[in-house]
């Protein structure tokens, strides 16, 4: 492939990839000129790639979309589609059972008999059997109501802590959220890979009995004092 027809494929690429992360957003091609000082009709070239747009712009664009530049720039998709590497049935009807057994051990640990809780909430003592037993899928406004009469948490419901993907998706983004929500410097030090060192340090010290902690913490004052 000649120069000429590689710059033209990338433009076509970028373009394509600015006009898909704006339209997955629900913002217009009017609010994104505006946002990086260009007419609708420049926007437009950039999007159907007659028009290479500069890398500023797609900065501007990407922050403006939180989306990163090289997802832009590299053709990465900008809502990626997850690939799924497991049967949804076996996982769906898995947790199903987990949330029925959930259920169970909520309604024993309140001391209610299945009948007793039919009559808190209303539902037929059979239903909330089927339930409990996996042999029912659980829709969400039944969950809650059940839930809620056992005085806890739809928090604990939610699959956090398995070994599952969903779970690991979950604690995935909770990482990611967590990351961002740090001071910048915070951010700043951790994205550095030359400092992974102190933070495998930090990690094997959050490991130690709190005893060695201070013990360590007053060997370390001996030596600086």
């Amino acid at each position: 492939m000649d120069v000429d027809a590689r710059l033209k494929l990338k433009t076509k690429m970028v373009g394509a990839e600015i006009r898909a992360a704006r339209e997955v957003s629900g913002k217009s091609i009017k609010s994104a000129a505006e946002l990086i000082g260009v007419s609708s009709a420049t926007m437009s070239s950039y999007e159907h790639g007659r028009k290479g747009i500069s890398l500023p712009e797609l900065e501007l664009l990407a922050y403006w979309l939180d989306i990163p530049v090289a997802n832009l720039l590299d053709g990465l998709p900008s809502a990626p589609e997850r690939t799924v590497h497991f049967d949804p049935k076996v996982v769906v009807s898995f947790r199903q059972k987990m949330t029925g057994a959930l259920l169970r051990k909520h309604r024993l640990a309140s001391e209610m008999t299945i009948r007793e809780l039919a009559e808190v909430v209303g539902f037929p003592a059979s239903r909330i059997s089927a339930f409990e037993r996996g042999a029912r899928p659980i829709a969400i406004p039944f969950l809650e109501v059940l839930v809620d009469a056992l005085g806890r948490s739809m928090d604990e419901y939610i699959d956090t802590e398995g070994q599952g993907p969903i779970a690991g998706w979950y604690r995935d983004r909770q990482a990611y959220e967590t990351f961002r929500s740090l001071p910048p410097n915070f951010r700043d030090f951790l994205a550095e890979p030359e400092n992974s060192g102190f933070v495998r340090a930090a990690m094997r010290l959050r490991e130690l009995p709190s005893e060695k902690l201070r013990t360590l913490a007053e060997s370390l004052v001996a030596i600086t004092s």
